[in-house]
């Protein structure tokens, strides 16, 4: 076997370590530059050309700042074209070492030392002529900016070959994450956007990414790597909002992410469609973006605000990339008369150029300088209605009160959109998709008392009904059930529903 493997090596050519390249992500510059360097080798040994020498500068600005593959590549070419006669390469990571080694003929030295390159590294080089010398450079540019002249000119005169390792081109990186996924016998199924997002990472962060969603495709039993592997902060971990200009989907993404809310959707479209129309008109006579958000608690109405905001930031509907701010009563409502204006104030310049979020809303006008809000907020929401969108947000009935609190104030309000509670069928989505984000499989009959139960809940119809807060309670109660039983039981199964969980929760509330 042994001898085998060395038979396999001796027949190995230069053009097949160069053709080991094409697997590989970030050296498709490395590979040009080093194809290069081997025919300048070949027509120097056969005396065809008579300058430069075989020394290299290899720069590592791929952020791993990881050459020793790299290095390893040169070394075999080195020896496939008897331009050196050991395998072995010595490194040298000081200028002590530099100084005080015996440099042999026809061998290979990678200085690793940047920091302290010295004008005597030219004596050695011009004395062992024999030898080829590679200088590891993590800079850019071929001089660093803190070389002094002599260092630079030094460098130009001894090192004719320059070789890149770069970060890879965005199409290799999606080349490699579709490679990874196969390699690990699961399927791509992601949107464009999404591969593109966790492609702009270095190579580190990708293979961190795909490691962790690897792992949950796994635990969920999977056949391919989807949405559900991935937290949304982790395939946007180094997203960028656009500048003003620029378009993104990942606003309408998150939109069209929703569970329910046909309407609220398909309005929102509808402010986008004409904020671009008024765009494309230069901006004239631009209108208030000023809503209410109407419906009961957990229907969505703050994550559709920040949704608007992404949305309005990446298709420069206001000025800035993404300002939102959200607040409450405290930060509004001051001790004396006087404050509150001035607090108010204060909270909206602080969202200029973004979305302000008020929840509860009608809590503001309700006691002392209620009145001293509302005056100030309506003259606020006038003077800035061309880069400020002030989003309102409370139960139905007490928007009503609100919008009723003074004559004028529903005429500062351009869109109203309501909020309606989820059906039974929705309120399971959204159970199903939160135990799925925890890894949490369901045993048979679990899917039949959830829906009964959330069923009983819909037919009850209470007033305020918590939506998706209850479901988010449901299944908080049934993770609770759950390790109670691993822990009494001695159960090794962390991921399975049992019937028997739900009903604990369910029958006791």
């Amino acid at each position: 076997m042994e001898n085998l493997e060395k038979q396999s090596r001796k027949e190995e050519t230069t053009e097949d370590i160069l053709k080991s390249l094409d697997k590989c992500y970030g050296l498709t510059f490395f590979r040009k530059e080093l194809e290069e360097y081997v025919e300048y080798i070949r027509l120097k040994k056969a005396n065809k050309i008579n300058i430069g020498n075989h020394n290299i500068i290899l720069f590592c600005d791929n952020h791993s700042k990881d050459y020793a593959k790299e290095v390893e590549i040169i070394r075999k070419i080195l020896r496939k074209e008897n331009m050196i006669e050991e395998d072995r390469i010595t490194v040298i990571t000081d200028l002590h070492t530099l100084e005080n080694t015996e440099f042999e003929k026809k061998k290979l030295y990678v200085i690793d030392d940047e920091n302290n390159i010295d004008r005597k590294l030219e004596a050695i080089i011009q004395k062992n002529w024999d030898c080829i010398f590679v200088v590891i450079r993590k800079e850019a540019n071929l001089m660093a900016k803190k070389d002094k002249n002599d260092i630079r000119e030094m460098l130009q005169r001894n090192f004719y070959w320059e070789l890149k390792i770069i970060e890879p081109t965005q199409e290799e990186k999606i080349q490699y994450i579709k490679n990874v996924a196969k390699q690990n016998g699961l399927k791509i199924k992601l949107e464009d956007w999404m591969i593109n997002s966790i492609a702009e990472k270095s190579m580190i962060e990708i293979d961190k990414t795909l490691i962790r969603a690897c792992v949950k495709a796994n635990k969920q039993k999977l056949q391919e790597i989807n949405t559900d592997c991935f937290d949304l902060e982790d395939i946007l971990f180094n997203w960028e909002k656009p500048k003003a200009d620029t378009k993104s989907e990942y606003g309408l993404h998150q939109l069209n992410s929703l569970i329910g809310l046909k309407e609220v959707k398909e309005q929102i479209r509808k402010i986008l469609s004409y904020v671009e129309v008024d765009g494309m008109r230069g901006g004239q006579g631009r209108t208030m973006l000023h809503m209410c958000m109407r419906g009961n608690p957990g229907t969505g109405k703050s994550t559709a605000a920040r949704i608007i905001s992404d949305i309005f930031a990446e298709n420069g509907v206001l000025s800035t990339q993404r300002i939102f701010v959200e607040v409450g009563r405290e930060d509004f409502i001051g001790e004396y008369v006087g404050d509150t204006a001035a607090k108010t104030r204060k909270v909206i310049q602080q969202a200029i150029g973004g979305v302000l979020f008020i929840d509860k809303a009608y809590s503001l006008v309700q006691g002392t300088n209620g009145y001293e809000w509302i005056e100030t907020l309506m003259k606020e929401m006038e003077n800035d209605r061309e880069d400020l969108c002030v989003i309102l947000a409370d139960y139905p009935e007490e928007m009503e009160k609100l919008m009723n609190a003074t004559p004028s104030f529903k005429n500062r309000i351009q869109f109203f959109m309501d909020f309606p509670d989820y059906t039974v069928e929705e309120l399971y989505e959204i159970f199903s998709k939160q135990r799925k984000e925890d890894f949490l499989e369901l045993e048979k009959g679990c899917k039949e008392i959830v829906l009964k139960y959330l069923e009983n809940e819909v037919k009850q119809n209470k007033e305020n009904f918590e939506n998706a807060h209850l479901v988010r309670n449901l299944v908080e109660k049934i993770k609770f059930e759950q390790a109670v039983r691993i822990k009494e039981n001695g159960s090794d199964d962390l991921y399975t529903i049992m019937p028997q969980d739900i009903k604990n929760v369910v029958f006791a509330m």
